[in-house]
């Protein structure tokens, strides 16, 4: 009888006699069981090696429901091992099968080590690597020296990745990335569930394409339902604007995100800030709304402006974007600090508005009316005009009294962003106190007329001028206590007055760390503030 007979034979017995199972149907047994030789074209066996049998040509070993083929095998008895060369396929049920040059399979421990060019694939996906190393009793597989795998849709490699039979989850880690027609992700580590296209990663993590940018230390995507969400220096840069927080939710679909706690969106090309503690971004749209008293912080060429309300609002790109602000507007700049109700801004028509009880603080003087403009020049850089259209009253506190400048109609002038002349028509009337150098009371000049023009320097008046036929006198003090010393409609706001940025911002400056600055905590715990408050 030769060997290659007695095979045939074993075969078709242990067919009749043994129970085994596929890999989708039953986890091998947790106690040692023998590697059973199948079929081999030929076999050879040696008295120095007792227990070792050699085999060759179209070889079939069964392991507790595994299938084993090659072209070559030694197989142990003693040591219930198996070494499979050439052509290797380890096979369990009919899904999921190994390829490899070369395998050492322990029986004892059910674990197989595959190497050389070594193939993993199932109905969903292909795995390639140089060492492979599969542990049937926790149903995991796993490298440590670089592979990759590939689906329908996704291309990924790693430098050590572990696939959990059990969970179906695949994990990888080190230097991770990830190709998608829709993205690109580089991570330190990327757990994924291949049947709910479910992934969670940790650790330092980017995900880009050609419109957005993202980085986050910690979260969780939903490939499928394409909604992410991401935490630990987490931020969302589209083209200009980037939208950062502790905690940050995306919406592909729909391009929407939104953030929690540590809020801040950034608008690079407009050079503007916005801190808050809750903040929505409608990416392909522009537009954001932020919420739980904001500060905006803009950037001009020679000022800042810091900006506080309940809500703000912005819609549409830079060209014809809007603006909204409300309630309880507060805001702070050098040349000017002011309140109201509301504030609109229209950069397509270079106008901000302040509406419903909106006053302007300018060097001494305080400036109300119905509503307050403010209008840009043609490109948005510079300041440009101040409008009021009706209800104009200008106060000045002097040390005894009250100057007032009171019309129906304010057309103010910019020079290089400073208030430089005022021109107040109609019905205007005037209460001034007039000064000697030395400081000394001349006279208080009380006067109506059609039209007055003041010129400022550096936020005093050094030039005021009646027109066309005024009506008035000036009057000794004594006298003037005498005459109504305030104009009807007369309300002194000193009190609430903004007097700095500090009274926008409060006790500590917000932080902002540039995306282009960040650094993983893990490698710098100290944060780098960006120098954008002049």
């Amino acid at each position: 009888m030769t060997m290659q007979f007695y095979i045939k034979n074993s075969l078709f017995i242990f067919l009749l006699y043994s129970n085994f199972f596929v890999w989708g149907q039953q986890q091998p047994n947790t106690k040692a069981d023998y590697i059973h030789i199948l079929y081999a074209d030929h076999a050879t066996s040696n008295a120095k090696y007792p227990g070792k049998q050699l085999l060759s040509g179209n070889v079939e070993i069964e392991h507790n429901g595994a299938l084993l083929f090659c072209d070559k095998a030694i197989v142990d008895k003693h040591e219930n091992l198996a070494i499979a060369i050439g052509h290797v396929r380890l096979q369990q049920g009919d899904t999921l099968q190994m390829q490899a040059g070369y395998l050492k399979y322990d029986g004892n421990r059910s674990f197989a080590e595959a190497s050389e060019k070594v193939q993993l694939s199932d109905q969903k996906m292909h795995l390639s690597t140089d060492t492979l190393y599969f542990d049937r009793i926790k149903q995991e597989s796993y490298y440590t020296c670089g592979g990759k795998i590939v689906d329908s849709v996704n291309n990924l490699t790693s430098r050590i990745g572990r696939y959990f039979l059990k969970e179906k989850r695949f994990q990888f880690q080190h230097n991770v990335h990830l190709t998608n027609p829709d993205y690109q992700l580089d991570s330190y580590q990327l757990d994924y569930f291949p049947d709910t296209g479910i992934s969670n990663f940790y650790g330092p993590t980017k995900i880009y394409n050609t419109e957005n940018y993202i980085y986050a230390e910690k979260g969780h995507y939903d490939s499928q339902k394409k909604i992410s969400w991401f935490v630990k220096n987490a931020f969302i840069k589209h083209k200009h604007t980037t939208i950062k927080a502790d905690s940050l939710y995306y919406d592909q679909n729909k391009s929407y995100a939104s953030g929690s706690k540590k809020v801040v969106l950034h608008d690079s090309i407009n050079k503007t800030w916005i801190f808050s503690s809750y903040g929505q971004r409608w990416l392909k749209l522009d537009s954001t709304r932020v919420s739980q008293n904001p500060l905006v912080v803009s950037a001009g060429q020679k000022d800042t402006l810091f900006l506080r309300a309940e809500q703000f609002v912005t819609a549409g790109p830079k060209a014809k974007r809007r603006t909204w602000a409300y309630p309880d507007v507060r805001f702070y700049s050098r040349e000017f600090s002011g309140k109201a109700d509301s504030l609109y801004r229209d950069n397509y028509l270079h106008i901000m508005k302040l509406l419903q009880a909106p006053v302007l603080w300018h060097g001494l003087s305080q400036i109300t009316g119905q509503e307050i403009l403010l209008k840009n020049d043609t490109l948005n850089r510079h300041l440009d005009s101040l409008i009021i259209p009706n209800n104009v009253f200008i106060i000045q506190k002097d040390s005894i009294g009250f100057n007032q400048i009171k019309g129906k109609k304010l057309l103010g002038k910019f020079e290089k962003d400073r208030l430089k002349t005022i021109d107040i028509y109609g019905n205007t009337e005037i209460i001034y106190f007039l000064r000697e150098e030395t400081g000394k009371l001349a006279g208080i000049e009380k006067n109506k007329s059609s039209h007055i023009f003041i010129l400022f320097d550096n936020g005093k008046i050094a030039l005021l001028r009646l027109y066309e036929k005024p009506e008035g006198t000036v009057f000794p003090y004594k006298d003037f206590l005498k005459q109504k010393q305030k104009f009807k409609g007369f309300k002194w706001r000193g009190t609430e007055q903004i007097k700095n940025k500090n009274d926008i911002i409060g006790p500590q400056l917000p932080l902002y760390e540039a995306e282009t600055k960040q650094k993983p905590t893990y490698m710098d715990e100290t944060p780098q503030k960006e120098k954008l408050f002049k």
